[in-house]
């Protein structure tokens, strides 16, 4: 037998997060992608958005959400009633990212009309990338915190048309 002159390898060592938060103390195994949490939800959002999930009126409305830079907290910015699509639009920062919920009154080709709460990440091209990493990693807390499924991004503010959010809603019929 010829000996290498290479040194034998060593089987690799898998490397897995800590089953722990040291911040949070919160136990979490290596399955969960909400690991990186720059933003905590504030106090007074989570019960806004509660009761915005259990509204009674039947007009489109919006949550548009910011993080507070100095506060590390997502909090609320402002609040519509009867808004459409493109009136949102306008009411979105064209270089700044925003968190949209919105309650959209949608027409199914059957006839049928239902009322889905959307996540809306608006994360415009341009803006700085500090900004676009804080919203990032605050998205996936954000979404647990409001229980929402049906979470769209758009990267410009024209994209959010009445067209573009009917295409997306046509996915879950």
């Amino acid at each position: 037998m010829k000996l290498s002159p290479y040194p034998t390898p060593r089987p690799l060592e898998l490397w897995s997060p800590p089953l722990e938060d040291s911040r949070t103390k919160e136990r979490r195994g290596p399955w969960t992608s909400d690991s990186l949490v720059v933003c905590e939800v504030d106090p007074e959002l989570k019960e806004k958005l509660r009761k915005f999930r259990f509204r009674k009126e039947t007009d489109n409305a919006a949550i548009i959400m910011k993080v507070d830079k100095d506060r590390q907290m997502v909090v609320l910015e402002e609040e519509f009633q009867n808004i459409s699509p493109e009136e949102l639009k306008m009411e979105l920062p064209e270089r700044q990212p925003r968190f949209v919920v919105y309650s959209y009154k949608y027409m199914h080709a059957d006839g049928r009309v239902s009322y889905p709460l959307c996540f809306i990440f608006s994360s415009p091209v341009g803006c700085k990338p500090e900004q676009q990493m804080m919203y990032a990693g605050s998205k996936n807390r954000l979404v647990q915190t409001a229980e929402l499924t049906k979470v769209f991004e758009i990267r410009t503010t024209d994209d959010l048309t009445e067209a573009w959010l009917k295409e997306k809603l046509s996915f879950f019929r």
